[in-house]
């Protein structure tokens, strides 16, 4: 089965469009002026009309190149003896994710599960990371991993979920670093 990213527009870039869009059909929609135009004047009307236009297009085809592709499932900054920031923001890709983190040096276990669930406590020996901490905003989490917290035979482990509920969403986070082996996630209802 084959994770593909959503090509649904998140609400900033679906209002960004609509603006886009608002802009765009006032400005092809503008009247004339009650004179009549000398023939100069006119010519002047008609470059400046062409630029604003040439300039519309060209951030309508910029908007439409960006808006169409859809926002990144996750970002990994960081690394190279620095702190690794993981910003998830769709529950899409873990092993494209974990792939990320191993670029960095990073061992990683990403699971996404369904709303409301959670993995079995006690898959991994968890080892003290001062500085490990997690940010949840409107619309994304974030977790900082601190430079050489994960070390050698150890492995940043991470589920999430997330569930819809009326004023937004509820997820459910778990992170840490293990040492020596993971166990497979255990799917079990969240409590």
């Amino acid at each position: 089965m084959t994770n593909r990213p959503s090509l649904e527009l998140d609400a900033f870039e679906a209002r960004l469009l609509t603006e886009l869009r608002a802009v765009v059909n006032a400005q092809a929609t503008a009247t004339r002026p009650a004179t009549p135009l000398r023939a100069e004047q006119r010519r002047q009307r008609l470059r400046y009309v062409a630029v604003v236009g040439a300039a519309a297009a060209a951030v309508a085809i910029a908007l439409v190149a960006t808006v169409g592709r859809p926002t990144p499932a996750y970002a990994v900054s960081g690394g190279n003896g620095q702190d690794v920031t993981v910003k998830v923001t769709r529950l899409e890709g873990a092993e494209a994710l974990q792939g990320a983190l191993r670029e960095r040096g990073i061992v990683a276990d990403i699971t996404y599960l369904p709303s409301d669930k959670a993995c079995q406590p006690g898959r991994y020996a968890e080892v003290d990371t001062p500085g490990l901490s997690l940010s949840v905003g409107a619309d994304l989490f974030e977790v900082k991993i601190p430079s050489g917290a994960v070390g050698q035979g150890d492995t940043f482990v991470l589920s999430a979920a997330v569930t819809p509920i009326d004023k937004g969403v509820r997820a459910i986070v778990d992170f840490g670093v293990a040492q020596g082996a993971v166990a497979p996630c255990t799917v079990v209802d969240a409590s």
